[in-house]
Order: structure tokens, then C-alpha cells, then sequence
């Protein structure tokens, strides 16, 4: 039987998805908007995709160095095969998106949808009233309003390059970019990296970050720091960029593509909030409070729409704990602050928690560990010693705060370190707990050690 409990979910991401899905089990009557294709950005233009680049960028690298374990290299590669292996990743992880929702009840709309009032919004002339409304709508990459910016690639435009340009200009230290300037200086391009910040990676760590910083130099990736883009001109496929250091030199050069990579914003515009009742601040962000609920008490928001950390495990704890929220009528704060993070690099790169600046910041003391792969058995094994664990524990109590990880299962450790933090491991708990040899988990013992 159908609930009278009504929501509507706007957007099929991951936190749209994970809303709708656990109020669905819930027993709502839960209806899903989608413009594009179900499955929002990570799985058709963002994460699987540029993971399974990264992958195939990796196995490119192991070719490469392959003599050195007795092996014959592979000295050449398929660009077409590896852009099926991408999409074929990609509709295999998917499956039948559509399908999984109509299997658990829920009713999908496709259509642009804008509110109409605080109760109702209207999907291509379609009127939909909710008793709540969920905002995941996700975001679009910013792009900076100078000269010549329509010759500019989005990180869309880069994972579909129909082969692999012979020179590329990532604009943007991020995440996107790096992860991006990883993948085809792996193929052979010649890649600069110019960012606003005082050093790429700027979020994490920065003696881990320096770690694939290196690495992605000895790749023969230019870095170039407190860089900000003035224009581009000529034409895509010979664009000429300009660009400013930070001491106000200019600089020019010219590159097959340029990819702009300088951050995201929630995509709201079409949306029509304020007939919702839905405030925004200064910067067009919704203003929500703890819970994630907007102004209207009504209407929430998870996920990229929501602004602060746009990543996919982030999207989804938000959509599910905002659901929570929806159903139980206790609004519910939202808290990531043990939520890891990685970035797909060479070595990948992974946090949880309290950066060493950060807890120094909030005036913390705080004891740090650290361990290198240096003669790690592992890491010699797979000449693979670029690496180090850096672990955060506060000094009064040896609770771990934070950890930050740079080797080839970085992805994988943070996971155990997530999981310390949350159940209040102690420095001398982690350094009691023997790790397995040779494995890239004995560095963790390591470091509280």
C-alpha cells in the first residue's frame, strides 16, 4: 500500500540515491527528479570513470618498469581500448539504475523540477506536493570569468579525450586536477599544473601531500604554485594561456588543452528557492543548519548541493543521515569528521580526521608518529618506497585524531585508521597491534610505534 508520508528527492546521485533508498525502506512514498541520465555525477563523470583511468594509468606505469621484476615491458597502449575498459567499468558498476529504484518503490520523474511554494514543486508543468523535499541536485564545475575561457576543457571533457594530448595545462591543485595530471603524464603528456594556492594539494597534509608531489615531478609534471590564470586565446587544440606568479611576473605558453579544474558549486540555479522559502547566503550556498536543513523547515539538501566537502562517501552518510532525519522527526546533526578521503594519485594519498596544522590550530597537543616505507618489506618488494604514515594523537589521552597516508594502498589503510578514530583507539593500542609481513599494514603499527 502506498504511504501517505510523501518526499520528493530531487537529483539520483549519491546522496539522492541514499536518501530515497532509506526512505523507501521506511515506508515513504518517495518520488526521485532527474534531469540526466539516474546516477548523478560520480558514476558517469566523476569517480568510476576516473578511477578506472587511474587504473589503467597505473597498470601503464607497472609496464613500463616491468624488466626490472624479470618481465618484457609493454612499450605501447591502446587509447581506444582503454576508453571502453573506462565505460565498460562504468555500466557494470552501474547495472540498471532505473530499475533499481522502480524495485524498491520508488517513482521516478525525469524533467527539470522547480519549486512553486513551500509544499509543492512543478516538474515540466507536472505539480508534485511533499510533506518533505530533498535538495541533491549536485554541482558544476566553476569556471573563472577571464578572456577565453570557452577554449577551456572541464574535468568532463578530460575523461573523455579522444586520445591523449600531447601537452595539457591543468589550472587547479586540487583534487580533479592532480588526479587528472596523474592519468595522462602516465600516457606520455607533458603536464603543467598551475594553482592560486601557496602549494598544490593545499587540504591535506603537507608532508604527505609532498610525498605524490614528488613522484608526479619525477614524471616530468611541472608545478608551478600562487599562479592565477588572465586568459586564454587561439583555439582548442593550440591554446595559448596567460598567467600571472606570485611575485606579478607574467607568463605565457601554449598547450593541446587546457583543463580547468578550479573547484565546484552547487548546481542551484534553476531551482527557484525562494518561492520555496529557502534563503541562501552571499555566495548563492543554501543556509542550513547542523541537520542540513534549509530555512523551510521542509527541505533539506545533501550531498555536492549542499556545498562544503563534495565527495561521494561524504554524499551518501549525508543522504542517509538526512533521510534518518526525515523519518524519526529528530533532525539529526551531521558530523564527517571520520569520514576518509583519498586522492587517486601516485601514491594514492588518504586522510581521517585532524590534519597535524589543524589540531595545532584548535590549540590541541598532540604527539605525531610517523613511519616511512623506506625499508618497509612491502615497499621494497614492489619498489614502491615513496611513502609515509603520519598519525595525530592527542597528548593527553593517546587518542588517535588523525591520519594521513601516502602509498599504492593509502585507499585502503584509511579505512582501519577510520575505524581506530571511532572507537577511540590510543596510540599504544595501534602500537600493540601487530600487522601482517610483509604487508603495507605493518607501516600503521609503525607509526604508532
Amino acid at each position: 500500500m502506498a504511504s501517505d508520508k510523501r518526499v520528493v528527492v530531487i537529483g539520483s546521485g549519491a546522496a539522492g540515491t541514499a536518501a530515497a533508498r532509506t526512505l523507501a525502506a521506511a515506508g515513504w512514498s518517495v518520488t526521485v527528479v532527474e534531469r540526466d541520465r539516474v546516477g548523478g555525477t560520480c558514476l558517469w563523470t566523476g569517480c568510476m570513470p576516473k578511477k578506472a583511468l587511474y587504473t589503467s594509468a597505473r597498470a601503464r606505469r607497472s609496464a613500463a618498469r616491468a624488466e626490472m621484476f624479470g618481465l618484457e615491458g609493454i612499450k605501447s597502449f591502446d587509447w581506444q581500448t582503454v576508453l571502453a575498459w573506462k565505460w565498460h567499468s562504468q555500466e557494470t558498476y552501474a547495472g540498471d539504475q532505473e530499475s533499481g529504484l522502480a524495485e524498491r518503490g520508488i517513482t521516478l520523474l525525469k524533467g527539470d523540477a522547480h519549486f512553486v511554494s513551500t509544499d509543492a514543486l512543478e516538474v515540466d508543468g507536472r505539480r508534485l506536493t511533499f510533506d518533505h523535499a530533498v535538495i541533491a541536485t549536485g554541482s558544476r564545475p566553476e569556471m573563472p570569468p577571464v578572456e577565453g575561457i570557452e577554449l577551456a576543457d572541464t574535468s568532463a571533457d578530460a575523461l573523455s579525450y579522444r586520445e591523449p594530448p600531447s601537452s595539457l595545462l591543468v589550472v587547479g591543485g586540487g583534487f580533479v586536477g592532480i588526479e587528472l595530471a596523474t592519468v595522462y603524464a602516465s600516457f606520455g603528456t607533458e603536464v603543467t599544473i598551475i594553482t592560486s594556492g601557496p602549494r598544490p594539494l593545499g587540504m591535506l597534509d603537507e608532508e604527505v601531500a609532498s610525498v605524490a608531489l614528488r613522484r608526479l615531478e619525477r614524471m616530468g609534471v611541472t608545478l608551478r604554485a600562487s599562479c592565477r590564470l588572465h586568459g586564454l586565446a587561439g583555439t582548442q587544440g593550440a591554446a595559448t594561456a596567460r598567467f600571472v606568479d606570485g611575485e606579478g611576473l607574467p607568463h605565457e605558453g601554449t598547450w593541446k588543452r587546457v583543463l580547468v579544474a578550479t573547484g565546484r558549486a552547487p548546481a542551484l540555479e534553476e531551482l527557484d528557492l525562494q518561492a520555496a522559502g529557502v534563503e541562501v547566503d552571499g555566495h548563492g550556498r543554501i543556509v542550513l543548519d547542523t541537520s542540513q536543513r534549509t530555512t523551510n523547515p521542509r527541505i533539506w539538501a545533501a550531498g555536492d548541493a549542499a556545498g562544503g566537502m563534495m565527495q561521494t562517501p561524504i554524499a551518501n552518510y549525508q543522504g542517509r543521515t538526512v533521510a534518518t532525519s526525515i523519518h524519526s522527526g529528530t533532525a539529526l546533526d551531521i558530523d564527517t569528521s571520520a569520514i576518509p578521503t583519498c586522492l587517486f594519485t601516485t601514491p594514492q594519498v588518504a586522510q581521517v580526521g585532524l590534519t597535524e596544522a589543524q589540531a595545532r590550530a584548535a590549540g590541541i597537543e598532540i604527539s605525531v608518529g610517523r613511519a616511512t616505507f623506506d625499508f618497509l618489506g612491502a615497499a621494497v618488494i614492489e619498489d614502491e618506497r615513496d611513502g609515509l604514515v603520519k598519525l595525530i594523537f592527542s597528548a593527553s589521552d593517546g587518542r588517535l585524531v588523525g591520519a594521513h597516508i601516502a602509498g599504492p594502498t593509502a585507499s585502503d589503510l584509511i579505512y582501519a585508521m577510520a575505524v581506530a578514530m571511532r572507537c577511540g583507539a590510543t596510540r599504544d593500542t595501534l602500537g600493540a597491534t601487530v600487522g601482517i609481513h610483509p604487508a603495507y599494514c605493518e607501516s600503521l603499527n609503525w607509526a604508532a610505534g
